[in-house]
Formats: structure tokens, C-alpha cells, sequence
């Protein structure tokens, strides 16, 4: 074996089939130029990065098993010394922030996913808190553009465990790019192998598969064979890396804003969700109490303080878009949803529940449809995708969706609670809640 790059063709292993890129290889790794490989674009014709959006530093986060070569790979592309940043109270033992002056990005190193469920829940918490807490300080300096995935390249195995893991750890980031580095690939027809593998691997993975960019078969630092014969492995596939990196980057910073929004938004639905919990709750107990529900205006108070809330919780200003809220408030108690789910409870034949249980359930059937029917809405208007000022496509949504959908959600209301009841087991207001919420869906 030659002690030569060319020994080991620096192919391009991306999904896109790209042609392949001996010339970062050759020109980047023989002259220690590393850094100057950020400048170069992944299209033709162009000289600089651009990121869209204020981005200072874009962030890639290393992931891999433990002795993997993830600091033999931090090590090589930076090639100077490389100062540990703490960026921010989050910086933790388990995670490290590398930068240089030189290289266009942030490295985050990762502790690797130690062998034993208790080592690798450490790594994968330290991560996900990490993420987590960047977001909610809003922290731009903490957000992941895009993903390493380190796998050792001698070992020729790659189980779904390890894309488990990766997709616990990076849960935050549902879309940002992820590249597949292939550490210790001496052999290129092993190389050839890996990466099949590894394509396929992501390839039955549900929620990565889409993720996935590039897989770079690399050899991070002078690997010798035999000393005696000076047969060595050079570096190889860093300046591929590099290539890709800068390829996929923007696309990472525009995903990871989405996943930030999508954060947002998940934490907004589930303390939304808690308002329409708590409101059914409280509706279903006024219920008890026997009122005919055509007058049942008592109700009204308790749905106008659960859109209030709701409204609050979207940044929806209650106060300011009195139309809006209005005809939301009414297709609950003295509209279209009351209605509707009076029918529903006298269309079921051969009813036999008490009277108070009865109006108690349809009490709560109304204020939490109001309630489910209120959040699709303010997530509209909070993505964009509606304005506040379009009340007409609002009541036809309450009236074709929510509405429409009741009849069926009282039957399987209805079907559970006396199952429930039947099995001896003692059934109070908080059960019945849980059924009305379990069956109240907007889709």
C-alpha cells in the first residue's frame, strides 16, 4: 500500500450522488488549510457562505458511542489549538463548545453513548436540557444547525438502537441535516459497505430518514500499519466534510428555526390543553346541576374566561379583537355546538344514564369542543396561516369541523363512560373529564 491520498478515493457518499471531491482532499488536508475550506460553496460559482437570518456562528453538535473518534475528528479539522468555550450557564461537563477564529462553524462535543441504559440516558438528557434551555433563553448561540453522526468504521455494524438514541438526544431538533461521519475508514472496500449500511439504516428509520444529506467515510489522523514499512493511512475525506458541512449549513439554520417555532408551539398546545382540561372539568361540574341548555347561559362565563385564557397563551389580544372572539364565544352554549350535541344525546336510542350525569357531560362535551375548536384557531393565526380578521373562514371551521364531529364524539363519550360504569368501578367528575378530553378531537 502506497503512503498516498489516492490509495483511498475521496468519494462523495451523499444521497444526492454528487460527483466526488479529491480536490477539497488534496488541497485543504496536504496544506494544513482546513479553515479556508469554509469559504468555498457547494455551488459552483460561488465564493462565501450565505446564512439567511442574523446567524453569528452556525452550530453542529458531534453525536456518537464512546471511542468512536469524535475528538480525534474536532482535533484534525481545527489543527490549532482549540479553546473550550462556555457559552452561557448551559455549558455542562457532559457537553463542550469548541471555536476557532478560522473554521466557519461551532463544534459541540458530546459525551458518547456509554454502554448501560443509566450512561446512556445521561448523555441523552444533557443533550435534550441543553437544547431545551437554548431555546426557551432564546439563545441563538445554542441552537444546532446540523448533526454529525459519528460511527466507528471498523466495526461494520450499526444497530437501530444507536439511530434510536441519536433521535432521543436530538428530539429538539426534528429537521435540521444530519451527516453520517464514517470515523477509521482505512479500507475503502469496508467504506463501500458502511455506507450502504448506513444508508439503509437511516433509510427504515421513521423519524431520520428524511434528515439524512451525506454519509463521509473519513480517516481523521495518520493511521500507520506497519512502521517498519512506513505503510501508513493519511487523512482522508475531512476536506468532503467540509464540503458537505457548508453544502447543507443554511438549510440547517432555516430548520432549526422551524424546530424552535415547532418547540414554542408544542409547549403553547400543552398548556392549552391544561385550560381546556381544567374548563370541561369545571363545565361538566356546573352540569351537574340541572338547567335546560337552551338557557344555559350560566355556562357562558366559564367559556368566555377558557377563550380568554387560550387567547392569552397565543398572544391573541382579547380585548382588541372583539369579532374575532366573538364569533368563537358564539357557536358555544347558545350556538352551533350546543346545539349540535343536544341532538347527538337524543339520537343515541335506548339511553339509560341519570339525568344530572347526563347534562354533566354535555356540559363538558360543550365547553371542551369550544375549547379544542379555539386552539386550532389561535395556532392558525399564531403560524400565520389565518388572520385574526378572517371571522367568516373561522365560524365555518366551528361549524363544519367541531360541530360536525360531535355526534361521533358523544357516541364514543357516551360508550366508554358506561362501560367504565359497568365494570363496578366508582366513576367521578375528574374520569368522566379524562373520557370527554380523551374523545374531543380536532382533525
Amino acid at each position: 500500500m502506497e503512503n498516498n491520498n489516492q490509495n483511498y478515493n475521496n468519494q462523495n457518499y451523499s444521497q444526492n450522488n454528487n460527483q466526488n471531491n479529491n480536490q477539497y482532499n488534496s488541497e485543504y488536508i496536504n496544506n494544513d488549510n482546513i479553515g479556508e475550506a469554509m469559504i468555498i460553496s457547494a455551488q459552483e460559482g460561488s465564493d462565501q457562505i450565505v446564512y439567511e437570518g442574523t446567524v453569528e456562528k452556525p452550530n453542529i453538535v458531534v453525536v456518537g458511542n464512546s471511542g468512536v473518534g469524535k475528538s480525534t475528528l474536532i482535533n484534525s479539522l481545527f489543527q490549532t489549538y482549540v479553546a473550550e468555550t462556555s457559552i452561557g450557564e448551559a455549558t455542562t461537563k457532559e457537553l463542550r463548545v469548541y471555536e476557532n477564529d478560522e473554521l466557519g462553524f461551532r463544534i459541540i462535543d458530546t459525551i458518547g453513548f456509554e454502554p448501560g441504559l443509566m450512561n446512556q440516558n445521561r448523555a441523552i438528557t444533557a443533550l435534550k436540557k441543553w437544547s431545551r434551555d437554548s431555546i426557551k433563553n432564546d439563545d441563538p448561540t445554542h441552537q444546532i444547525n446540523m448533526i454529525w453522526y459519528c460511527i466507528d468504521g471498523t466495526s461494520r455494524k450499526m444497530f437501530k438502537k444507536n439511530i434510536d438514541m441519536l433521535a432521543r438526544a436530538t428530539s429538539v431538533w426534528k429537521s435540521v441535516p444530519i451527516i453520517v461521519v464514517i470515523t477509521k475508514s482505512y479500507s475503502k472496500p469496508e467504506r463501500e459497505e458502511n455506507v450502504r449500511m448506513v444508508y439503509h439504516a437511516f433509510k427504515n428509520h421513521k423519524k431520520l430518514s428524511e434528515n439524512l444529506k451525506a454519509i463521509v467515510p473519513v480517516v481523521a489522523s495518520t493511521y500507520k500499519i506497519d512502521a517498519d514499512l512506513n505503510i501508513n493511512v493519511t487523512p482522508d475525506g475531512l476536506g468532503e466534510l467540509l464540503s458537505e458541512t457548508v453544502k447543507y449549513l443554511p438549510d440547517g439554520i432555516n430548520a432549526s428555526m422551524v424546530d424552535k417555532k415547532y418547540f414554542y408551539l408544542q409547549q403553547k398546545r400543552a398548556m392549552a390543553h391544561s385550560v381546556v382540561g381544567a374548563s370541561a372539568l369545571a363545565g361538566l361540574t356546573v352540569g351537574l346541576v340541572p338547567i335546560p341548555f337552551p338557557d344555559g347561559t350560566i355556562l357562558t362565563p366559564l367559556e368566555v374566561g377558557e377563550i380568554k385564557s387560550l387567547s392569552k397563551i397565543y398572544g391573541v389580544e382579547f380585548d382588541k379583537n372583539t369579532e374575532l372572539i366573538q364569533t368563537i364565544i358564539n357557536a358555544g352554549t347558545a350556538g352551533i355546538i350546543a346545539k349540535t350535541a343536544l341532538n347527538a344525546i337524543k339520537a343515541i336510542p335506548g339511553l339509560n344514564i341519570a339525568g344530572d350525569v347526563l347534562n354533566g357531560i354535555v356540559a363538558g362535551v360543550i365547553v371542551a369542543a369550544l375549547g379544542e375548536g379555539s386552539i386550532y384557531i389561535f395556532e392558525q393565526i399564531y403560524t400565520g396561516q389565518k388572520s385574526v380578521a378572517d371571522t367568516e373562514w373561522v365560524k365555518n371551521f366551528l361549524d363544519s369541523k367541531v360541530a360536525t364531529g360531535l355526534a361521533g364524539n358523544i357516541n364514543s363519550i357516551i360508550k366508554e363512560y358506561t362501560a367504565l360504569l359497568s365494570s363496578g368501578k366508582k366513576v367521578g367528575a375528574k374520569d368522566v373529564m379524562m373520557i370527554i378530553m380523551k374523545n374531543i378531537k380536532i382533525k
